[in-house]
């Protein structure tokens, strides 16, 4: 696999912004023929571009599956078109994969195009994939925290968990914030269920985990609960014990990748 680290230039955000690629191109082990199947990794509130490929295995868990991977970077954003800062969520949703395709030799096919993320990027994941069914196919949604409306009511109390929170709250939604219903998970599910009823259009596929002893558990447990109330066909496994931890992402990305592209290959060339 190379591995490209460096910036772009986003129109989305005016300004020059890191990315990191893994691209499977050196044939090692495996040669492929087929252009590669795109997997874009959301990161954490804490987080930048590289933590994907500094705290888990995921590289060796794509060299398996002729797999790219895509680690942006839009800092504490929560993946929103801010109203005192940048369009991180046009930027994600629109600017990159046009990026993608014009610079890298790489699949974006609905079938070939998967997103995921962990915690705030577990947000960013599952918003972005079903506000764009067209686009995604897959999305991995690991202890995501989904519920912006409870994290707002108690950002006193997470400053010591989640740092200076208020202030990125009056960042991302300004001095009054309110959660557009755009922005509010339960409402893009609903929305995204009735779209696909009433034209037709697949959803994708979806793969979430959490640790039972997650600080943000119960958010992936309602929004479980929403999706079967739905009928949102989706796989959600519980990591007893675990808390907000690599571990989990670790294990969550490689059951993703196997339950969403099978066990891959194994052989030598």
């Amino acid at each position: 696999m190379a591995f490209l680290s460096g910036n772009i230039y986003s129109k989305s955000l005016l300004m020059d912004t890191r990315i990191q690629l893994f691209l499977p191109q050196d044939g090692r082990r495996y040669v492929w023929k087929e252009r590669p199947k795109t997997l874009i990794l959301l990161h954490g509130l804490s987080d930048d571009a590289s933590v994907w490929g500094r705290m888990t295995a995921v590289q060796r868990y794509a060299e398996r599956y002729n797999l790219a991977l895509v680690m942006p970077e839009v800092h504490r954003s929560f993946y929103h078109d801010m109203k005192n800062g940048q369009k991180y969520y046009h930027y994600i949703t629109e600017e990159l994969p046009e990026l993608l395709e014009t610079m890298f030799s790489v699949s974006l096919k609905r079938e070939d195009l998967m997103i995921a993320g962990l915690s705030m990027g577990g947000y960013g994941a599952l918003r972005c994939a079903f506000d764009h069914p067209e686009r995604f196919g897959c999305c991995g949604a690991f202890s995501g925290a989904y519920n912006l409306k409870a994290l707002i009511q108690e950002a006193p109390s997470m400053v010591e968990i989640l740092g200076d929170w208020p202030a990125d709250i009056r960042g991302i939604f300004g001095e009054n914030p309110v959660i557009s219903e755009s922005a509010d998970i339960p409402v893009i599910l609903k929305k995204a269920k009735a779209v696909s009823q009433a034209a037709g259009v697949p959803l994708p596929k979806l793969y979430m985990v959490c640790g039972t002893a997650d600080f943000i558990y119960q958010h992936s447990v309602d929004t479980h609960n929403l999706l079967n109330e739905l009928g949102i066909e989706h796989r959600f496994d519980e990591f007893p014990g675990a808390f907000h931890e690599w571990d989990v992402w670790d294990e969550a990305i490689e059951r993703m990748l196997k339950l969403f592209l099978g066990e891959g290959r194994k052989d030598w060339v």
